[in-house]
């Protein structure tokens, strides 16, 4: 059986409207790309001269060149950070891990260039002069670190994103974690209001058509009638 031309019309409407929704539903459910994390065994009552271990995890894959260790808080250059056993720079595997480094921290770097003394992290980062702007704050995280003579870790490591954001996050005995979380690009943890969203914009597409269609067939009607 052939359907009427206004039928067809109808069913064509419809179905671009559920395609229309389903892409609405594929784009809003998309998870979030991991963030860049740091693993650091030892973040407060650290003695100078002692030595942690720090890996990261979340970067973006085959890097070669992501320099990782004790620096001054938001480094600038290779020279803000601790050369002399404290920092080096890193590749990164296909899930973008690195290796696990065994740094020595320091109070102040042996040149006497830089020291703690406004604070140290410990950071990665890649070289500006070797990266876009885009990579270069896509794979920056710190955490912060603190001297003293205590032995524990500490319980709210902060995280500085990238777009120099801070989040904290708690701590275990042997692994204190950083996050990169800016605002409004936190991932999504369980369903949300994604049906609304369908019901709402494809509501919005049909809608239009479907009332087109119903006038049309109408509009015909009269002008036959003046014929």
């Amino acid at each position: 059986m052939v359907l009427p031309r206004h039928l067809r019309r109808l069913a064509a409407a419809v179905a671009a409207g559920l395609i229309c929704a389903v892409a609405v539903v594929l784009v809003d459910t998309s998870p979030a790309l991991a963030a860049p994390e740091l693993h650091v065994s030892k973040t407060s009552g650290i003695a100078d001269g002692e030595k942690i271990t720090v890996y990261g995890t979340g970067f973006k894959a085959g890097l070669t060149d992501l320099a990782l260790g004790q620096c001054i808080a938001d480094p600038a250059t290779a020279t803000d950070c601790n050369l002399t056993g404290g920092a080096e720079f890193v590749s990164t595997d296909g899930s973008g891990k690195t290796k696990t480094l065994t740094l020595t921290i320091a109070k102040s770097w042996s040149d006497g260039a830089k020291t703690c003394d406004d604070g140290c992290v410990i950071a990665a980062q890649l070289l500006p002069s070797g990266h876009s702007e885009e990579d270069v704050a896509a794979n920056k995280v710190q955490v912060e670190i603190a001297f003293g003579t205590g032995g524990g870790t500490s319980t709210s490591p902060t995280a500085t994103s990238t777009k120099s954001a801070t989040s904290t996050k708690s701590a275990t005995a042997t692994s204190s974690k950083s996050s990169s979380a800016a605002a409004g690009a936190l991932p999504k943890t369980g369903p949300g209001m994604e049906w609304a969203t369908v019901v709402l914009i494809g509501s919005a597409l049909l809608l239009p058509g479907v009332g087109l269609l119903v006038l049309l067939p109408a509009r015909r009607r009269r002008m036959a009638g003046f014929q």
